[in-house]
């Protein structure tokens, strides 16, 4: 029999799959593998333009210049970041000891915080106290790369199932589920509130020196997981609330950087010692929340900022 392919449209651009992927995936349902794992989402496989074009509002340099990604098989991503109550979980579980972040020598004890003038680290903030009152469901935060990494495994061994810290293909494929514009809602910067806890009127009102969107969502720091509207996909958070890892090693020239979802940790750096967080988070104004944007930080480095969540690989 021949094979037809459909078209299945979200927000104007079309992920391709055929007749067998389309009712395979109809079949394929959300889910969570034990009590207090996150739920995860499933996402499509298909095909959707990454990066940026050279005009795109606030476009950084180094960004990924506009490419077609394609996802073979789906895969499955957490439908929020994981929160403060599941990564205590964790902890309470496994005593795990974080590493230690280092610069220029010397260890870095806390985690990074901003008070409205500098950035500096401060020991006694830490993921249980970022500096900032948090509810149990908020995204957790002051964690680095290598805790995340460790909280998969924890994750994989627990349930049976291969968890991991997500690409940035992945990450980036399913923040726009579809879309082809700097956020999943569109281009309009001033309905970003309805979508994503990002730097508002609100943030502005107690940090007046940072840039931030022409709206309010009523949050200056970080809040529940899951209080605004997601995306085409069903996840929410993708964009705002908390930066989060993805599993890349941070590479200059994204010449060569794989466009299948595989994460990219061939570095000249074989320890792979810095990653690539995505996704903007509460205190990111219109050029640090695109699709598109990617930080650069050390893999044990701890922000009151930065968190994660997971993907899952699903047969």
């Amino acid at each position: 029999m021949r094979k037809v392919i459909l078209s299945i449209l979200i927000l104007g651009l079309p992920i391709l799959l055929s007749n067998t992927a389309l009712r395979k995936e109809k079949e394929l349902k959300n889910f969570t593998d034990c009590k207090g794992c996150p739920e995860m989402v499933m996402i499509p496989s298909g095909t959707v333009f990454i990066g940026s074009y050279e005009e795109e509002i606030g476009r950084k340099k180094g960004e990924r210049n506009r490419i077609m990604a394609t996802i073979k098989k789906p895969f499955a991503m957490a439908k929020n970041e994981v929160t403060l109550g599941q990564y205590r979980m964790f902890m309470e579980d496994t005593n795990y000891k974080s590493k230690e972040a280092f610069y220029k020598g010397e260890p870095l004890v806390g985690c990074n915080y901003y008070d409205g003038k500098s950035y500096g680290y401060v020991a006694a903030h830490n993921w249980k106290n970022p500096g900032y009152p948090q509810r149990e469901t908020d995204p957790v935060v002051c964690v680095s790369w290598s805790d995340a990494d460790a909280y998969a495994k924890w994750l994989s061994k627990k349930t049976g199932r291969r968890y991991r810290v997500p690409s940035t293909v992945e990450f980036e494929y399913a923040s726009r589920a579809g879309s082809s514009t700097p956020w999943f809602w569109g281009t309009d910067p001033s309905i970003a509130c309805e979508y994503a806890n990002i730097g508002d009127k609100a943030f502005a009102n107690k940090f007046p020196s940072r840039a931030s969107f022409p709206c309010n969502d009523g949050y200056v720091f970080t809040t529940k997981v899951g209080r605004f509207k997601p995306n085409k996909f069903g996840l929410y958070d993708m964009v705002g609330n908390a930066w989060e890892w993805t599993n890349d090693c941070f590479q200059n020239d994204l010449t060569d950087a794989p466009v299948d979802g595989s994460s990219w940790t061939k570095n000249t750096n074989d320890a792979c010692a810095w990653r690539t967080p995505k996704g903007g988070s509460w205190i990111s104004g219109v050029s640090w929340s695109r699709a598109a944007v990617r930080s650069r930080d050390g893999a044990d480095y701890r922000s009151f900022m930065l968190g994660f969540r997971v993907a899952a690989e699903v047969e």
